[in-house]
Formats: structure tokens, C-alpha cells, sequence
């Protein structure tokens, strides 16, 4: 995500040690007895499972907000706003599952053998979950919200930072990574949908999203890897689009090459989002991330929400408290895809911009981009960290620190990272402590004077 100024605009501007990963569960009877499509919500019949199971045996509805979502595949009509989601769930000891559905309204919930007994109370759906069963079926319906929380009534949805429930049911919580499919009908007459039919790797929740409208998709070429990258744009915006992202592909080419192997698929891409006059801005919705009509033509929003498929999505932060290690990691990526692409001088020219940001940023109110003695007991919405001071702070804390050890050993310790953590959580400490061991050079002086401090430093690189 980044950031832009005004409740819409600001909203949509700013917008352990190894982490740890869950076992594989046990396997339930259905996940050995029955088939599971890739794709799709439905479940085809079991009779094996359901002659033997006794459906009508349903647990009562219990509470279990921590049993962990493996997989979520929705099915969504775009024009009766109804949905199915099937989730996957891990074996759990509890009989239970609970997920927060915000403002849908659930209508049924069931299993492959039949319906499930359930609750709704406070947006938490309460399921008694058979032992037997790894899938869960959610029926509901979805409403549209102008507030930047769910679905938006010009056709693309805005989930960030916790309004996943009012989408799908979900855990919003940032150690939750799921792993998603999609499928749309009813997309209406003249009008095109732009959305990812499945995601491999595990994602935050707020990361799925669709937008719908009069879309010409522009194939940019395919990286090294054999990523295709693409720009969506809407009627008028040719010109804006194309000079945008004129340099994207090799931006997401030099991404995979110096850090690491993309999770998400093997297409990419940026779609305009109509998020309304006066949006600034860009939101990391991978595969196909959002940027701000009014942004088309800014290459930085681009790459900026490029460099979140692996920093914020493919290494997810563990605490709100350390947002610079997704947005400052993903700026100072920004400004190194220029060099890469454009040469220094043109990278020099984004600093120099960036300072100016940096000293407004201050000027009108000053915080810690790193208040990391919590985690998770700030609301990122209203903290003062939900501002332009952890982007750039945390993006002249790298340059700083690149002038200290190399481009080269800076490489090297983003790409250790991220393969070690990709699919995970992690915290900025981590990165800290990697940057010592690896390097030698302690980062902790610096890290105090842009990360931990306050103002603008005498001495910015």
C-alpha cells in the first residue's frame, strides 16, 4: 500500500524468531475418503462418507477462533450478491470453528453430509464442525459499502486492514495465511472482471479482492521466471496506464531475480481501481493489485505495491507494530527497482522527492516507525504509525544502512528473509538480528535513529 492525504484519500494513501508454521494435521475421514476440487466452492458426493458418518449427529455450535483456515474457495453472484464459501479447516480437538462475518448474512452452513448446527452473534459465526469433517459450507449474502470496507459500489472491493468478514467469513488476524480460490458469475453485460481464479501461497486475508468494470487489459511481457505481468485500465486511462508502468515487468524481473521466487501465480499485474476523485494511491491486492485512477500514471504506486508479493504479502508482518517492515521494506524496493530499471540518476530523483515527504510527514505529526515494545495493541487505523513516517523512515533506514555494508550484502539479507520466512510472519527484530549475523555490522544504532527516534535525522543518505 501507499499512502496519499483526506479520510478516503488518507485511508487509501497509508493504507519470534523463525516464524512459526503449524503442523499438518491429522487427516480428517472426508480429506481421505473424498475428493476436493481445485477450484469452486461446492463439493462433489461422498456417499462413502456421509452412509457412514451419521449426519444427523451434528455437534451444537462451539467457539474455536484459533482453529486454523488451511484453504478458502469462494463462489460469488455478482448480481444476487449470494456467495458459498467452502473453507478447509485443520483437525482440531474442539468440534468447533468461529469466524468473523462482519455485515454478511449468513444463511445456511453445512457440511458435505448436510446442514450444520450454527450461531451468529456480534459478527462471529459460531459452527459445530463434525470430527469427521474438513470442510465447512457458508452460504450467505454480501452488501455494498462506500466506506473503503468490503465491496464498493463502483465495482472493486477494499479489504484492508480487517474488513476481510465483511466479504467472506474469516480470520482478519495477521498470523492467519490462507490459501484462496474465486470464482465470479453473473459479471454484468459490457463489463469485465479482473480477478485471480486461485492463489497458491498462503496470504493475509485482506489480500483477495476483484474489480469490475469496462477493462482492456495490456500485456507487458513475461519476466525470467516466466511471470506474465499486465496493466488493467479503464476507458480514457491508455495513456496514463502505459506510462505507468512502462518499466513494471522489469521491476517484478529484478523482485524475483534478487530476492526470491513469487508465490502467488504466474500472472501479475496492476488494475485501476475507482476509488473516487481525490484517491491517491495503491493497494497490494496480489496478483493483481489496485492502484488509483488518479495514480495510473505514477510509477512508484506501481512498483511500490509490486514489491508487497514479497515484502507485507509473501513475508506477512506478526504485529501491527512493525508496518514498516512490510510498507519502509517495500518503499526502499521501490526506489532500488529504479535504479535497476532506470539507472541511478533516476533513483536519485526519487530520494530527493522522498526527503521532501519525509520532513512533511514529521512536520505534521512525528512518531516511532518501529513502536515494537507491543505487538498487536495499537489499532493501525487511528495510531499515529497509519502515516507517511513508516514508508519513508523505513526506507532511508535501508539506504542508510545500504551505504553501511552494500547493495550486495543488502541483497543477500532481504532474499535470506524472505525465503526464510516467506508463507510466515515475521517481526522487524528479525531482520535486525539477520543484518548482524550475516553481515558483521550492527544495525541497532541506526535502527534507533530512524526506526526508533523521532524527527528528521541531521544527517539523511
Amino acid at each position: 500500500m501507499r499512502l496519499s492525504p483526506s479520510r478516503t484519500t488518507t485511508f487509501l494513501l497509508l493504507t519470534s524468531l523463525w516464524a512459526c508454521r503449524p503442523t499438518e494435521p491429522a487427516p480428517t475421514e472426508e480429506s481421505l475418503a473424498c475428493p476436493v476440487p481445485e477450484n469452486g466452492a461446492e463439493l462433489p458426493a461422498c456417499p462413502r462418507l456421509c452412509d457412514d458418518s451419521k449426519p444427523g449427529a451434528s455437534p451444537q455450535p462451539g467457539q474455536d477462533p484459533s482453529r486454523d483456515i488451511r484453504s478458502l474457495a469462494l463462489s460469488v453472484n455478482l448480481e444476487s450478491l449470494s456467495a458459498t464459501a467452502r473453507v478447509q479447516v485443520a483437525d482440531a480437538e474442539s468440534g468447533a470453528l468461529s469466524l468473523k462475518v462482519g455485515n454478511l448474512q449468513v444463511t445456511g452452513v453445512r457440511s458435505r453430509c448436510g446442514a450444520l448446527n450454527y450461531t451468529v452473534k456480534d459478527g462471529q459465526l459460531d459452527i459445530g464442525v463434525p470430527e469427521w469433517a474438513s470442510h465447512v459450507l457458508i452460504d450467505y449474502t454480501l452488501s455494498q459499502s462506500p466506506d473503503f470496507d468490503g465491496y464498493l459500489p463502483s465495482g472493486t472491493t477494499f479489504l484492508w486492514p480487517s474488513f476481510c468478514s465483511n466479504l467472506f467469513p474469516c480470520h482478519p488476524q495477521l498470523e492467519d495465511g490462507v490459501k484462496f480460490s474465486l470464482e465470479l458469475s453473473n459479471v454484468p453485460a459490457g463489463k469485465t472482471a479482473v480477478y485471480p481464479t486461485r492463489i497458491p501461497g498462503d496470504a493475509p486475508a485482506y489480500m483477495l479482492a476483484w474489480a469490475v468494470g469496462e477493462y482492456t487489459e495490456k500485456p507487458l511481457g513475461s519476466t525470467s521466471a516466466g511471470t506474465q505481468v499486465s496493466v488493467w485500465y479503464l476507458p480514457g486511462e491508455e495513456d496514463a496506464a502505459t506510462e505507468g508502468t512502462l518499466h513494471l515487468k522489469d521491476a517484478v524481473d529484478f523482485f524475483e531475480k534478487k530476492y526470491g521466487a513469487y508465490t502467488f501465480g504466474n500472472k501479475v499485474g496492476s488494475v485501476s481501481a475507482n476509488w473516487g476523485e481525490g484517491a491517491y494511491g495503491g493497494m497490494e491486492h496480489h496478483p493483481y493489485w489496485h492502484v488509483a485512477t488518479d495514480a495510473m500514471k505514477d510509477k512508484l504506486v506501481h512498483h511500490h505495491e509490486a514489491a508487497h508479493g514479497w515484502y507485507g504479502n509473501g513475508v506477512r508482518i506478526q504485529c501491527w507494530e512493525d508496518f514498516v517492515l512490510s510498507e519502509g521494506t517495500a518503499e526502499y524496493l521501490t526506489a532500488r527497482s529504479v535504479r535497476a530499471t532506470e539507472g541511478v540518476e533516476a533513483e536519485e530523483q526519487v530520494w530527493a522527492g522522498w526527503k521532501g515527504v519525509l520532513e512533511r510527514a514529521v512536520a505534521r505529526r512525528d512518531t516511532e516507525a518501529l513502536p515494537d515494545a507491543t505487538c498487536n495493541e495499537i489499532d493501525i487505523l487511528t495510531h499515529p504509525l497509519w502515516s507517511n513516517i513508516p514508508y519513508k523512515k523505513g526506507a532511508f533506514f535501508y539506504r542508510a544502512l545500504e551505504k553501511q555494508i552494500g547493495a550486495d550484502a543488502m541483497d543477500r539479507v532481504l532474499a535470506g528473509f524472505y525465503q526464510r520466512h516467506v508463507g510466515g510472519t515475521a517481526r522487524m527484530q528479525q531482520l535486525l538480528d539477520l543484518v548482524k549475523a550475516e553481515t558483521g555490522y550492527d544495525p541497532k544504532p541506526l535502527a534507533d535513529t530512524w526506526l526508533r527516534g523521532r524527527g528528521v535525522p541531521a544527517e539523511i543518505p
